[in-house]
């Protein structure tokens, strides 16, 4: 018996059970070993750190050359992991090689017995001698003797275990419990450890899906009423650094006073919370405020936090901005499409009583006219027929406000400078202005020129005028401004943001009065709506300007603040094409004397038909009526030649009023057409037999204006 004096004060003893050299291995001191062991694994926090030392402790328990763990063991793997190893100097094993051992026939038999054995198995003289085993593997790594031993934690593959001699072959029989027992407290090792980093791993995960998370997270103790823990976003959205919402922000500093709906946010916030306390997973929307106090519209919802310590709150917030802009949009969207709804109604409404409204009068007007010309100017009867024919204009006038205001009203649209424009007017209305009225104007040098209807502009400038000194009850100061203005692509927030990028002028007219009601404000373009008592106002002012810019493809805005004033924009396209401007100039007009003529008059309307005989007779003309275009067809066929054509737009039968001019101008192409029409878009119609020289006249027309167009329109021809 020989007693040999080992490192680390470890005694083994050898015994020789033969001539040959085959020794048995015997123990050291079990309890020494296990507590070495124990120690490797208990100061490792991870397998990099336990693996080796555990390692070098059984390589010197065991007195070994080599040692190693294998991973995983499974015998369908393609190659097995050599996840640690130590070695004597003298003894390189696998990880020289690259640390994979291939999966043969013969390591997959190794593997396939370690898979199915809970014991060590030795390759030893005694049982599975070397020599009987592969030729490969243990001759190539000069191994005499092995002991292996498969370990399988409880959170994961198995691995393997092995000691191996090379310098000479030993025998394992008065180790195996020794080495078993030491596997087992691995195997316990190895499940604590990988726990650890289980736990680590996902505690890298979650603060991963915590600080890359596309809502600002905050935790927050419900006790000490301050923030725990906080991601990037929470410190982006809040302006502050995540150090500074720590542990010294307190939850009321991050909202302001009072929510969007005039709540106070401390109470608000107690209902939220003990929703969540109680096991509910309350969403709402909340306003919060930046470091700078700017507020921030969001969407946020909070659960319980679970911590067996703390009573904990987890609050997940979405800046909804963007989402609340895109709403405020749509909804504005939506309001302008419900207007353009209205609208349309409006006018396929005023269109189709427009045009009957408009032959009533026709025929009011008519018969009134001739009346006076039956009638002594000095009679009482006279005085009443002109108030019958003022009444008849006011009612065409309102008849036009409302095609205005549908967008239905026929413009003439040319170049204007609105300069010009303001001047003349106030040169004529100033004596209509209070002098107890302080007017200025503010006129932009060199004012781009517009394309708008020269009529149409004077009645909405003259309608702002009028009613910003209705506003002001004759005392204040009414400013009219004009600006040229550039609208860009990225113009935010501007006057006009509903005007497509471009060159506009700014026409503003604006009052020192008692401004409109915010509660009325939106409604001041709708139809027969007014702020002013009864019996001042139609209602269809505003609406007509509204409609009038639209149809112009500009816009109106009109800002009004109680008590201090009134201002309304109309913004007027640039018209950007060369030429000269028209300036308005008035003048009166009078019927100059012609030489009769011979008139073709179509008319449907037998009540029109016969004002328009009568007046046309009593002007010395020679006219013959038909009531549709086809009888006006036949006549102008088999009669004489007409000198005029004077008929209806919208007619019964096949030949409507332009068709009739393109048959009648086939036979006689120098015909002139006079066209008249009840309805704004009859008269607006182009082509099928309409000339740029043809007049169109919008009923109800008066004798004045009737006699003139024939005039117009045959000296022209001739």
């Amino acid at each position: 018996m020989l007693w040999l004096t080992k490192p680390r004060g470890h005694y083994l003893l050898y015994i020789m059970k033969n001539a040959k050299l085959n020794q048995s291995l015997a123990p050291c001191d079990a309890l020494t070993c296990l507590d070495r062991i124990n120690s490797a694994i208990v100061e490792s926090s991870d397998l990099e750190t336990m693996l080796p030392r555990v390692l070098d402790e059984v390589l010197d328990a065991f007195q070994a050359d080599r040692a190693w763990f294998m991973y995983p063991c499974d015998p369908e793997t393609d190659a097995f992991i050599l996840r640690g190893e130590r070695h004597r100097p003298e003894w390189p094993g696998l990880t020289a090689d690259g640390g994979v051992l291939p999966a043969t026939e013969a390591t997959r038999a190794f593997m396939a017995m370690c898979y199915n054995r809970v014991d060590p198995i030795r390759f030893d003289p005694e049982q599975n001698p070397i020599e009987a085993q592969s030729k490969e593997t243990y001759p190539r790594y000069s191994i005499k003797s092995q002991l292996a031993l498969p370990l399988k934690p409880s959170n994961g593959p198995n691995w393997v275990l092995a000691i191996q001699h090379c310098s000479e072959a030993v025998v394992y029989d008065q180790v195996v419990q020794l080495f078993h027992a030491v596997g087992k407290r691995i195997a316990n090792g190895l499940t604590t450890v990988m726990t650890m980093e289980n736990l680590r791993s996902s505690e890298k995960r979650y603060r991963a899906l915590v600080d890359h998370a596309p809502e600002a997270i905050l935790i927050s103790d419900l006790d000490s009423g301050t923030f725990i823990e906080a991601n990037p976003m929470a410190a982006r959205l809040f302006g502050r650094s995540i150090e500074n919402l720590i542990g010294t922000i307190d939850h009321a500093v991050l909202s302001p006073e009072f929510q969007p709906d005039g709540n106070r946010s401390s109470e608000m916030s107690k209902g939220y919370i003990q929703a969540a306390v109680d096991g509910d997973f309350p969403k709402f929307e909340w306003t919060y405020q930046n470091v700078n106090g700017d507020q921030i519209p969001c969407e946020v919802s909070i659960s319980i936090f679970p911590d067996p310590k703390r009573r904990l709150l987890r609050g997940s917030i979405t800046d909804i901005s963007e989402r609340k802009a895109a709403e405020k949009h749509r909804a504005e969207f939506e309001k302008r499409l419900t207007h353009a709804r209205k609208l349309e109604t409006v006018g396929r409404m005023t269109g189709g009583v427009a045009h009957d409204f408009n032959n009533l009068l026709s025929v009011i007007l008519g018969n009134l006219e001739l009346l006076v010309l039956e009638t002594d100017q000095g009679d009482f009867g006279a005085e009443l027929i002109e108030n019958g024919i003022k009444a008849i204009h006011k009612g065409a006038d309102l008849t036009r406000n409302m095609l205005s205001f549908s967008r239905q009203a026929q413009l003439s649209p040319v170049a204007l400078d609105l300069n010009r424009i303001v001047e003349e007017i106030s040169s004529w209305s100033g004596r209509t202005i209070p002098a107890s009225i302080d007017l200025k104007m503010s006129l932009a040098d060199q004012v781009w020129p517009v394309l708008a209807d020269p009529a149409s502009t004077e009645s909405s400038v003259l309608n702002l005028i009028i009613n910003a000194c209705d506003a002001m009850h004759g005392r204040g100061i009414l400013t009219i401004e004009t600006r040229n203005l550039t609208i860009h692509d990225d113009d935010m927030g501007n006057d006009a943001n509903d005007l497509s990028p471009g060159q506009y002028v700014m026409l503003a007219v604006s009052d020192t009065g008692e401004g409109i009601p915010k509660d009325q404000i939106n409604r001041v373009f709708e139809p027969f709506f007014t702020t002013k008592v009864t019996g001042q106002g139609s209602g269809l002012g505003l609406s007509m300007v509204h409609g009038f810019m639209k149809q112009s493809g500009g816009s109106v805005h009109i800002y009004s603040e109680p008590e201090i004033g009134t201002s309304v924009k109309l913004f007027f396209p640039a018209r950007t094409e060369q030429g000269p401007a028209v300036v308005l100039t008035r003048k009166e007009k009078k019927i100059v004397q012609f030489p009769p003529a011979r008139i073709l008059v179509a008319e449907d309307q037998p009540e029109v038909m016969s004002i328009i005989l009568r007046i046309l007779a009593k002007a010395g003309h020679d006219a013959i009526g038909a009531s549709s275009g086809d009888i006006a067809l036949g006549l102008f066929q088999d009669s004489e030649p007409f000198d005029l054509l004077l008929t209806d737009i919208v007619m019964p039968g096949t030949l409507q009023g332009p068709t009739l001019a393109r048959e009648l101008r086939a036979i006689q192409p120098t015909l002139p057409v006079v066209f008249m029409s009840g309805y704004a878009s009859e008269a607006t119609i182009h082509g099928n037999g309409l000339r740029e020289e043809d007049i169109r006249l919008m009923k109800p027309v008066s004798r004045t204006q009737l006699l003139e167009a024939i005039r117009t329109a045959i000296h022209s021809a001739s």
